[in-house]
């Protein structure tokens, strides 16, 4: 994957992102200043519904489809519904005054609730016009039993109509319009009779196709630029593998949960480094496979192109699969080496550097890795969704910071232990903020990149300037003249 041109595509995501969301808004304040008279909590929900569909337009589209796993927009909606269903409690509680209104909202939990239910069984193959068609015929109720009026009516739709066009998964464009269509016939039929004021018609027409064709174009664009990704790596992997494509994308799909089956059958002794290594040759030709998916999902690009910026000088990928980030930074001119057991990953790795003529020098031993930095050290580490699967923790962050040079930069994570889908995971007791701190490096991380504000569990350590780093020790922070 060329991660400049993953950037160049984010970085359109952002201005086409803003530039589709500017009529949604346009339609939305437009609809507000003709319904004034509305009760004020009705007002609020109003905005809080659009105010979710803005930012789930900007988002959910590259969320959803860049990826490898086609049942992802499928579990998002269903999740996405069971939000819907608690807000609808809370925000409706305070609307209900009555018993028949308290009855109304009993029965269209029920309808969604019930939807939910049923969606993985007949919503798997076309989920977008399951959940439609299920939301316009609760809509359609509420509007002609009186219940809803023409203002949360064209709100409501056009929220149904972005989650609709959100998980669809062939062609979107059409599919965005023909949504589009029908939420707007459902809005003018449901309230033909009442002769409303024809610029409240036009404005809620208008917050439905903004809201439907907007999520539409994202989600087209996403899904071409998530079949250039997809068709890259197939090619890559059927290539280095001899596979066939349909073989190679049921790997995908499978490599995880074989990955734990064959954990769980084995059981290697997790405080026997050897035998976990030797383990993870055997299993390295899943690990091929299930690091590809990973690196084709929306998060992972992103995530990569974050810890990209940190890369300075010459930098070392500890624990580095298929080569993915180290070969962007060969491919950027740096100094690159790659570490990992040996295996089928590590042989797809050299294989590609090779491929595209990259300077990666590759290690598969610490004492080759340490005595190829005796002399001089890295100016960046990194090292992710590895030290979980090693039983020394405190040996691994010491061995990893005495190979940086004074001011190098340590970048790693170490996620929460073991699970049911990665049993793989070990379960360390180290806290290892105040571990390095006592080792003489410096906590860099920000704000923004430290819990409740960050979700990933990135560090960063860096080595002082005037530190004195000793080859398999930890730095050691020089005494003041």
């Amino acid at each position: 994957m060329r991660y400049r041109e993953q950037q160049q595509y984010l970085n359109g995501s952002s201005i086409w992102g803003t530039i589709v969301i500017v009529p949604v808004a346009f339609f939305a304040l437009h609809f507000l200043e003709f319904n004034l008279q509305v009760r004020p909590l009705v007002a609020i929900e109003f905005m809080l519904i659009v105010i979710a569909i803005i930012a789930s337009i900007y988002y959910t589209p590259d969320y959803l489809h860049l990826t490898v796993t086609p049942d992802k927009p499928l579990r998002w909606q269903i999740r996405a519904r069971w939000r819907i269903i608690g807000a609808v409690l809370l925000l409706a509680a305070a609307l209900v005054t009555r018993r028949s209104d308290a009855v109304v909202l009993a029965v269209a939990v029920a309808w969604m609730l019930a939807s939910n239910f049923m969606a993985r069984r007949l919503g798997r193959l076309r989920p977008a016009l399951y959940f439609y068609s299920r939301d316009l015929v609760l809509i359609a109720a509420l509007i002609f039993t009186g219940r809803i009026g023409v203002f949360l009516t064209a709100v409501l739709v056009a929220a149904s109509a972005h989650l609709s066009a959100v998980v669809v998964r062939r062609f979107p464009l059409s599919w965005g319009a023909l949504n589009a269509s029908l939420g707007c016939f459902v809005l003018v039929g449901g309230f033909w009779r009442d002769r409303p004021e024809p610029r409240l018609l036009v404005g809620g027409c208008g917050l439905i196709l903004s809201s439907a064709l907007a999520t539409a174009f994202l989600v087209w664009r996403a899904q071409h630029h998530n079949a250039r990704n997809v068709s890259l790596a197939l090619k890559e992997l059927m290539d280095f593998t001899g596979y066939p494509a349909d073989r190679v994308v049921q790997l995908w799909a499978t490599s995880n949960q074989d990955l734990a089956r064959n954990w769980n059958t084995d059981k290697p002794p997790q405080s026997d480094a050897a035998r976990l290594a030797e383990w993870y040759r055997e299993n390295s030709e899943l690990y091929l496979f299930a690091i590809s998916a990973y690196n084709l999902e929306y998060k992972r690009i992103r995530s990569n192109l974050k810890v990209l910026k940190y890369a300075r000088g010459s930098c070392l990928d500890y624990g580095a699969g298929n080569g993915e980030i180290v070969l962007e930074i060969a491919r950027r001119g740096q100094p690159a080496a790659y570490y990992d057991v040996e295996g089928v990953t590590m042989n797809f790795a050299r294989k590609r550097a090779e491929e595209q003529k990259l300077d990666v020098k590759f290690y598969r031993s610490k004492n080759e890795l340490a005595g190829a930095t005796s002399a001089d050290g890295f100016d960046t580490v990194f090292s992710f969704d590895v030290l979980e699967h090693l039983p020394d923790l405190e040996g691994e962050l010491t061995f990893l910071s005495s190979l940086l040079r004074p001011g190098g930069l340590f970048v790693f994570d170490v996620p929460a232990g073991s699970t049911k889908a990665h049993p793989m995971h070990l379960n360390h007791h180290v806290d290892v903020v105040p571990f390095l701190r006592g080792k003489g490096l410096k906590d860099e991380r920000g704000l923004l990149q430290r819990p409740p504000f960050s979700k990933e569990e990135k560090y960063f350590f860096r080595v002082p300037r005037g530190a004195v780093v000793a080859n398999g020790g930890a730095a050691t922070v020089r005494p003041k003249s």
